[in-house]
């Protein structure tokens, strides 16, 4: 006759098999995963690589001055264009804000009269 206790062993032994199992392709899964990321990250890293190259050709300082040349209608600095700041029109003493708004003109001319005359104000809800 088996003993209890040799019934429990066997219990223990093949819940601990069981568990083992499970572990073991439980880990299986997770390295699936970690090698799924792993490629994930070598794709960033290249597709990085690659975008640096396009900026740096790019931003080349020869690519840009026959861009420059052949789109925009640039000229060198003469040095009549230069000026000193003190040839600068000084600033006016009120501020911008004081300065008085002078009202439109008022229409003299019949014609004119008679076409804000006809016009209808806005009606506002």
């Amino acid at each position: 006759m088996i003993r209890l206790a040799t019934i429990a062993w066997m219990l223990l032994v093949a819940a601990s098999g069981y568990a083992m199992f499970q572990v073991k392709y439980e880990v299986a899964k997770l390295e699936q995963q970690l090698a799924q990321a792993d490629r994930g990250i070598a794709q960033s890293r290249e597709a990085t690589r690659v975008l640096s190259a396009e900026w740096s050709l790019l931003n080349d300082p020869r690519r840009l001055d026959q861009l420059a040349h052949r789109y925009l209608d640039l000229h060198a600095l003469l040095p009549r264009q230069l000026a000193s700041i003190d040839s600068l029109p000084r600033r006016s003493q009120t501020p911008p804000a004081a300065v008085a708004v002078a009202p439109p003109p008022v229409a003299s001319s019949p014609a004119a009269v008679s076409r804000l005359a006809s016009i209808k104000p806005a009606v506002t809800p």
